[in-house]
């Protein structure tokens, strides 16, 4: 009876463990489609879990389970070593919380100690069935507010604040298992579980602010670095304002030197010279006023080579960024990465007058950028493939191709917002949507 008892006990949660693996990969259907691997890990998961029950002690059985767990998932799941210690962290930092939870709960209703717990089939088989039900909520829970973990992309070099977070939790779960296991003989046991507890979310405190003040570094981070490519927009500005000086300086120098020769015809030549360069002085600068520096300083660049191009660049602000919430640097992303895919549009077209359009406008509760180019059409079978990771239309593949448009998709659903693409034989257009604030 105790042998099936354990059996059902370790098949449940391995069932918990790949129920966490799905909603924290975003894969639902894990389990349905890899029916032969969730048996292999539930299998040899069962084999390490019953052996361990029965030949260690309670404060060894823990450490041994958490490891074999990790190295059980990297190995069959497929995952890397640091994934699946994410998985198996958040499953012992749930089950540590949710046990501890009912046997605190127990002992005062009750007025028992923790060993008796243990000692008595009674007792044991309600913290048992309380505690596997609590963890079973609590993975469904997961599963219904996934989207929330997807956006902290655990898995991800951008989601390593809050993945070490949860390792750090799943290891001092372990460190108080072990040492509830371990003093079975403590006479004030309730006491010391309260202290186990006040200890607990003493740490989850002390690692909630240190993450507050992760995150505050890395906001300080992204500034910086929007800052840093305003700085290296506003010196390609100055540049070019440097060189229209210089040649302005050039052409009142010729004007000045016909002065100086004071012949007959003198003015005529200078009013001959000026109608002749009249057509070609202008300035390549423009400045754009968008309401947000930091996109005016881009754009700025952007119309300046759309000139040097013959490429008449339109820019209509009709609503303003401040509309939206989102980072800064991400913003310039998104627009800089569609407006470079405008431009590449014309490399391969013989269309005569290029057009690139910047708009923003309202759509009920959404706020539009539309960026639009009369370059070629898209063809049908690249419009369903444009957004895929690698997929580029470059005949030379090199490293960094097809993953301009991908990368803009990811910020834009990080946004909380979608991109829609609409090309004809006369336009093409991205257009990005995001829902504005209340």
């Amino acid at each position: 009876m105790e042998s099936i008892r354990e059996i059902v006990l370790d098949l449940i949660e391995a069932m918990i463990i790949l129920g966490i693996f799905q909603a924290l990969y975003n894969d639902k259907r894990f389990i349905i489609k890899n029916k032969i691997r969730t048996v292999l890990f539930s299998v040899f998961y069962i084999c390490v879990t019953y052996w361990s029950t029965f030949n260690m002690s309670m404060a060894s059985h823990t450490p041994v389970v958490f490891i074999s767990s990790i190295l059980l998932m990297t190995w069959i799941i497929g995952t890397k070593i640091f994934n699946s210690s994410i998985v198996i962290c958040l499953f012992f930092t749930i089950v540590f919380i949710t046990e501890n939870f009912v046997e605190v709960i127990e002992m005062f209703v009750f007025n028992i100690n923790l060993d008796k717990i243990f000692l008595s089939s009674r007792y044991f088989w309600i913290v048992i069935i309380s505690a596997k039900t609590l963890q079973i909520i609590s993975v469904i829970l997961i599963f219904k507010f996934n989207s929330y973990f997807v956006k902290l992309k655990l898995f991800e070099k951008e989601g390593r604040i809050f993945a070490n977070l949860i390792i750090e939790l799943g290891v001092f779960s372990i460190f108080m298992f072990c040492a509830n296991f371990s003093i079975f003989n403590i006479k004030s046991i309730q006491i010391y579980n309260i202290f186990i507890f006040i200890l607990y979310f003493t740490f989850l405190m002390v690692k909630f602010r240190s993450l507050r003040e992760k995150e505050m570094l890395v906001n300080i981070n992204n500034t910086y670095k929007v800052q840093k490519q305003q700085i290296k927009n506003m010196e390609e500005i100055i540049s070019i304002i440097r060189q229209e000086k210089h040649d302005f300086a050039n052409h009142i120098n010729v004007i000045q030197g016909l002065c100086l020769l004071n012949k007959p015809n003198t003015v005529e030549r200078i009013n001959n010279y000026v109608k002749k360069i009249s057509g070609t002085i202008h300035s390549s600068f423009r400045y754009l006023d968008t309401g947000n520096d930091y996109i005016d300083g881009m754009l700025s660049i952007k119309n300046n080579y759309a000139m040097k191009n013959n490429i008449d660049f339109k820019v209509i602000i009709d609503e303003p960024f401040s509309l939206i919430k989102i980072r800064e640097d991400e913003l310039i992303s998104i627009i800089s990465n569609l407006v470079d895919n405008a431009f590449e549009a014309f490399n391969k077209s013989d269309v005569e007058n290029k057009e690139i359009s910047i708009i923003t406008f309202k759509e009920g509760m959404n706020f539009c950028i539309e960026i639009a180019d009369n370059g070629d059409e898209i063809p049908e079978g690249i419009k369903t493939k444009i957004f895929e990771k690698g997929f580029s239309t470059k005949k030379e593949q090199k490293d960094g191709h097809g993953f301009g448009l991908y990368i803009i998709k990811q910020l834009v659903e990080k946004n909380n917002g979608s991109i829609l693409l609409e090309s004809t034989p006369k336009r093409t257009k991205f257009t990005v949507k995001f829902k504005m604030e209340d």
